[in-house]
């Protein structure tokens, strides 16, 4: 009887887990077509009303602190995409378990043609899309950076990989508060042991930092070579997280400083991601010089 009890429970659990598959890889297939959509808008719209259009009302800028960037879209005129071609493709990403939120990644192309000559400007953009309810995914946030070349990712989309995935129940506030505290440890670590060593324990063998002039590194290795040789000494403060309901996916973003002799300061955004055992790990991470 304690077999049979054990199997049927054992069954249950499968199905749910299958289920729960399904639900998210055709959620994130959603909002993988919406980012597409969103590029081919920008090609008969322009840039900024295909951006207010797909961007969240409440979609946040930075400045460095958050600013609305729908009122600073609106305040900007509207140019055709013969004049501004911008141009993206989603090419890699995730989704949470409950479906609301996520984030993607994929190469850009900018050409001013109002400019004589001007060559074609290569981007590495990142962003962090949001659905309410039974309404349209919209971008929550959009960052990018300036590669010196074209950004390869592997052919088609592929969903970023991790050894394990949360999957315990979850309550949405509890989750934030974790992964707000998550985002301030690796802060003080940053200031306690160096950016390197402090990314380097936080990094999947798929993580990406995104930075002005570089190619992405990815990788723990590649991170922290990367920090070791152009952040000599970096302080960050956390201003905001939030989780998705299943506690499995987040963001957050807040205030950087790098001295030494090309200091900088601006603002941050990382993306996270929970593993079975609860661990919270650094996935993208993307700045904004000011």
């Amino acid at each position: 009887m304690k077999a049979m009890i054990a199997a049927a429970a054992a069954s249950v659990c499968v199905v749910s887990l299958v289920r729960t598959q399904d639900s998210s890889s055709a959620a994130l297939d959603a909002m993988v077509n919406a980012e597409r959509a969103f590029a081919r808008t920008a090609t008969q719209k322009g840039i900024r009303d295909s951006f207010l259009e797909f961007f969240a009302e409440d979609a946040i800028a930075f400045n460095p602190a958050p600013v609305s960037a729908t009122e600073r879209l609106r305040s900007r005129p509207g140019r055709p995409f013969s004049e501004l071609e911008l141009t993206w493709e989603p090419r890699a990403g995730d989704i949470a378990a409950s479906g609301e939120l996520g984030w993607l990644t994929g190469p850009s192309t900018f050409i001013d043609h109002t400019t004589a000559g001007a060559a074609p400007q290569h981007g590495n953009y990142l962003s962090v899309w949001r659905r309410r309810s039974d309404g349209p995914w919209r971008v929550f946030i959009d960052i990018g950076s300036q590669p010196p070349q074209a950004v390869s990712f592997a052919p088609g989309f592929t969903r970023f990989a991790l050894p394990s995935r949360y999957a315990a129940k979850a309550d949405d506030s509890t989750a934030t508060a974790l992964l707000t505290e998550a985002d301030k440890r690796l802060n003080q670590e940053i200031a306690a042991r160096g950016a390197a060593n402090a990314y380097r324990a936080v990094a999947t063998t798929g993580s990406r930092l995104h930075r002005n002039g570089f190619m992405p590194s990815i990788g723990p290795l590649a991170i922290g070579s990367w920090l070791d040789a152009n952040t000599p000494e970096m302080s960050a403060v956390t201003a905001a997280a939030e989780s998705a309901r299943s506690g499995d996916l987040g963001y957050s973003y807040g205030i950087f400083d790098v001295k030494g002799p090309a200091p900088q300061h601006g603002a941050y955004v990382r993306v996270w991601q929970r593993d079975a055992t609860g661990k919270w790990w650094l996935v993208a991470d993307v700045v904004q010089k000011t």
